[in-house]
């Protein structure tokens, strides 16, 4: 009796056990699959650490191109809001003038047929009329302001031809205006793909083969910069006369004249606060100069990089755009920023340490001025919303979130930077080496 109990034990102990190690294996299965499908769902495709770096960088270039296509378009669009204007004017005016021919024609009409001369039918018509009545008609529109017979065709061929062109600008417009629409839904669906992507980069292997990626895509980018300053070099230098010794495009490395506060609650005197570098990149292509017998003047010196740790990229989530500083914009403005596409309601967030002050304007809607504490100001335009008020602020804090408020149609932040408070340079070669 007491080795049947034993045995009834055991044999229960024994199932229960196995129960039990039979659920922690099959919780253990369940959790080892449940991870390659999670990464496997995240990169759409099961990729390897070194394909999903290679996918970001390559969906990251592609919204950048077609952020840049936008950009594009909405330039052009611009441009053709100002051309329909000046065409609309011009028809305007044109149609005015085609209406006082049409009048005095019409009274000349109605006063030679109660004259008893030729029927106002005759003339509008067409029908041909004899010499001393072409003769009489022509110097009747010269007495009431019109200069002769060519004039009434030369205002109506215009009038055709200007009707003709402003239908061609709006056809234009409504076609860029669907294409930027297009460029949008694309962007957003890239966007989200890249967030999706950009999850995976928590594994240590695949951060570090991102990280890989990046540096080979940026020095074959400083490649391609550098062949081209040197081709514009080489053209400059052929162009220039033979008076005048062609420029360097070298520029000498220099730095701010200022310092950063630190952002550990110890902070370090000022004077131990090592300034933020500025790095030149290689000079734009040039244009060649028409021949001339002038002194070609030095190019531009080309905008600056701000380098090192300390700064940290102003759209803190997925975001794309292209290198548009100068772009024309409407009132005779140039593009003074980079526009960074991202999805509404992205945190917006301080590059550097400093003092916040939001403010409103009407081409920018809600705006962030950053001055900061390394001696630069920041300039950061369209967010749907602020996040506290004027304050000092830490590097990283968030200071709204992005949106289209103000002169736009489209979610991004429009973002500056001025060096030691100054003038704009395009911050477009510092936002890419940081973002």
């Amino acid at each position: 009796m007491r080795l049947q109990h034993w045995a009834r034990v055991g044999s229960s102990t024994g199932v229960a056990r196995r129960g039990m190690t039979t659920r922690v294996v099959a919780l253990l299965v369940a959790l080892v699959i449940m991870v390659p499908v999670a990464a496997a769902n995240a990169s759409n495709s099961g990729l390897t650490s070194q394909q999903v770096a290679q996918e970001i960088v390559r969906l990251q270039g592609k919204a950048d191109r077609t952020a840049t296509a936008w950009a594009e378009a909405q330039n052009r669009m611009e441009d053709l809001s100002i051309e329909i204007a000046a065409a609309q004017a011009q028809l305007d005016q044109t149609t005015a003038a085609q209406s006082q021919i049409e009048s005095q024609l019409t009274k000349i009409a109605v006063d030679r047929f109660m004259s008893g001369g030729s029927s106002s039918a005759n003339l509008f018509l067409g029908d041909p009329m004899d010499e001393l009545q072409t003769q009489a008609l022509a110097s009747a529109v010269v007495n009431q302001g019109a200069a002769n017979i060519d004039d009434i065709e030369t205002v109506r061929s215009d009038l055709e031809a200007q009707q003709r062109h402003l239908v061609a600008l709006q056809t234009e417009n409504q076609q860029l205006a669907e294409q930027m629409a297009r460029n949008q839904a694309d962007l957003e669906q890239q966007l989200a793909d890249l967030e999706t992507l950009k999850s995976q980069l928590v594994d240590e292997e695949t951060k570090r083969a991102y990280e890989a990626e990046i540096a080979k895509q940026r020095a074959k980018e400083e490649q391609q910069r550098n062949a081209a300053a040197a081709a514009a070099a080489a053209a400059a230098a052929q162009t220039a006369p033979a008076n005048v010794a062609p420029t360097s495009n070298d520029q000498p490395t220099t730095t701010l004249a200022s310092t950063r506060a630190s952002n550990t609650p110890a902070a370090q005197p000022a004077a131990s606060a090592a300034p933020l570098a500025v790095a030149p990149l290689p000079a734009a292509p040039l244009q060649q100069p028409a021949a001339t017998d002038a002194a070609v003047p030095d190019p531009a010196p080309p905008a600056p990089v701000l380098v090192g740790g300390d700064w940290l990229c102003p759209v803190a989530g997925p975001n794309a755009f292209g290198d548009t500083w100068g772009a024309a914009r409407s009132g005779g403005r140039t593009h003074q920023g980079v526009d960074m596409m991202s999805p509404f309601g992205t945190p917006v967030i301080a590059v550097v340490s400093g003092f916040s002050t939001p403010k409103v304007n009407n081409l920018g809607g809600n705006t962030v001025s950053l001055v900061g504490d390394d001696g630069n100001r920041y300039y950061y335009a369209h967010l749907s919303s602020w996040e506290g008020g004027a304050r000092q602020v830490a590097q990283g804090e968030v200071l709204g979130y992005v949106g289209h408020t103000g002169d736009t149609a489209a979610n991004h932040l429009h973002f500056e930077i001025h060096p030691g408070g100054g003038a704009a340079v395009n911050p477009y070669p510092t936002v890419r080496q940081h973002c």
